[in-house]
């Protein structure tokens, strides 16, 4: 059986190896559309590694003391049935309830995105950094709302 402008004759292996390689390279480069970066080398890598390492360890207490001091939160919807003071409660409680939910899904995607760039083997470290920002903000901002959701007057 031969190929189409094949005359059927044999040839020598390297030569079929060589035009099969050359194929096979040409094929994946058009496949893929871009060269390969080189990652990081040596002593950067291995910064970059340890330094996204200790950030989201990191991360993970703080998106636990940060969930449960969301939590603790509605702790002080208990002034609300003295006389003077105003709450509104359904703020309140969506916050001390989504809080904590989106502290951690905060983390989770900070998590991912850090594995993925750590795998491909891009810097991760900043990633890391900015979802701890990340965390701290989304604690300022509940902290916030539920302070302004109990009005405390006398």
């Amino acid at each position: 059986m031969t190929r189409a402008g094949d005359d059927g004759r044999s040839r020598p292996a390297s030569e079929a190896e060589a035009e099969a390689g050359s194929a096979s390279a040409s094929a994946s480069a058009s496949a893929v559309g871009r060269e390969a970066r080189p990652g990081l080398r040596g002593g950067r890598r291995v910064a970059d590694v340890v330094a996204t390492v200790v950030l989201l360890l990191l991360g993970a207490v703080t998106t636990v003391v940060a969930g449960r001091g969301i939590q603790f939160m509605a702790l002080s919807f208990g002034s609300c049935d003295a006389p003077g003071n105003r709450c509104d409660e359904g703020l309140g409680s969506t916050v001390v309830t989504l809080g904590p939910v989106v502290v951690a899904l905060a983390f989770l995607v900070t998590l991912v995105v850090c594995v993925l760039r750590l795998v491909r083997r891009r810097l991760s470290w900043p990633v890391a950094l900015l979802g701890l920002g990340l965390l701290v903000l989304v604690f300022v901002v509940a902290r916030l709302l539920v302070g302004g959701s109990v009005s405390i007057g006398i």
